[in-house]
């Protein structure tokens, strides 16, 4: 989850705040090779453990999801990561956040998790922090340039590994997949609707890469960085405006999954059992006439 208003100011302030904070420790780790350089700030043995976690993850990862998201020309900068408890993430971020937020990206320079929640949510630490820290980078590499929700969202959860099969058939099953275009600045904040977005978003960028190769992802960022428009920047790399995309992610669900959709709903499913019935009972009928075919076959071969 990322935070969607304007970072800078936010930033600052909670810097200063949580970096002078009392009860809080810092744990600095050596990034590896074109990694951003990650300051982890923590409460409590347990948010200790959890930020050791993540320092070591990042050193086995940093690196390759560094340069699976920044474009070349851009220099990885510093992240503060907030490792704290439930009750000091709400007391900093719950007026800005839904009641099922674990994480969030203030910009830039600013995460922060709420580690002893994490597992509540049905996801992983490594996949809460690294989707955080994926928001993060694309802020550094859009610079002052706006990106889309969709595209945050959807990249930063196909970067931190967090598709499911299940997403995919619940999205599909639920019949109603949102249009991309809707899903711009505002994110849904219930929590039916924000998953059936985040669903959709990672669908999409799964799209992208399907027809345009891993690389589109950097790219397009890099496009937007130089232009300072998303909707350059993304031509730039596909060839294709966002909203050409956008009907062709559209078509693309409807030949995939409509009939999927069609067949999830009562009226389909009960064309569908009435075909399953009426199939059955004409093999049924099929096999009764052969036994009693081959019944009379048996009767007239024996002498009278």
């Amino acid at each position: 989850m990322k935070f969607l208003g304007n970072p800078v100011p936010l930033l600052a302030g909670m810097l200063l705040l949580w970096l002078a904070g009392p009860g809080l420790a810092q744990l600095p780790v050596q990034p590896p090779a074109r990694a951003c350089f990650i300051r982890f700030v923590y409460d409590g043995p347990g948010g200790k453990e959890a930020a050791d976690r993540c320092a070591a993850i990042w050193r086995d990862e940093g690196a390759a999801f560094t340069g699976s998201l920044l474009p070349r020309e851009v220099t990885p900068d510093t992240v503060t990561c907030l490792v704290v408890s439930s009750g000091t993430f709400a007391a900093r971020f719950a007026d800005r956040l839904p009641d099922w937020g674990v994480g969030v990206a203030l910009g830039p320079g600013l995460v922060a998790l709420d580690y002893p929640r994490i597992p509540a949510v049905g996801r992983g630490l490594r996949e809460v922090f690294l989707h955080e820290m994926a928001h993060a980078l694309l802020y550094q590499g859009a610079g002052q340039a706006w990106l889309p929700a969709w595209f945050h969202e959807g990249v930063a959860m196909r970067a931190a590994g967090e598709w499911r099969f299940w997403d995919t058939v619940s999205l599909v099953m639920d019949g109603r997949v949102p249009d991309l275009s809707r899903l711009q600045t505002r994110w849904p904040s219930l929590s039916v609707p924000s998953a059936r977005a985040y669903r959709t978003s990672l669908l999409a960028v799964q799209r992208l890469t399907d027809r345009f190769g891993p690389d589109v992802i950097p790219g397009i960022i890099a496009g937007t960085r130089a232009t300072g428009s998303f909707a350059a920047g993304f031509e730039a790399a596909t060839g294709m405006t966002p909203q050409a995309f956008y009907a062709d992610f559209n078509g693309a669900m409807r030949l995939r999954f409509g009939w999927v959709t069609l067949f999830s709903h009562w009226p389909g499913l009960f064309v569908l059992m009435a075909l399953v019935l009426s199939v059955g009972a004409v093999r049924k009928i099929i096999a009764t006439r052969r036994r009693l075919a081959a019944m009379e076959e048996e009767e007239s071969s024996y002498p009278e």
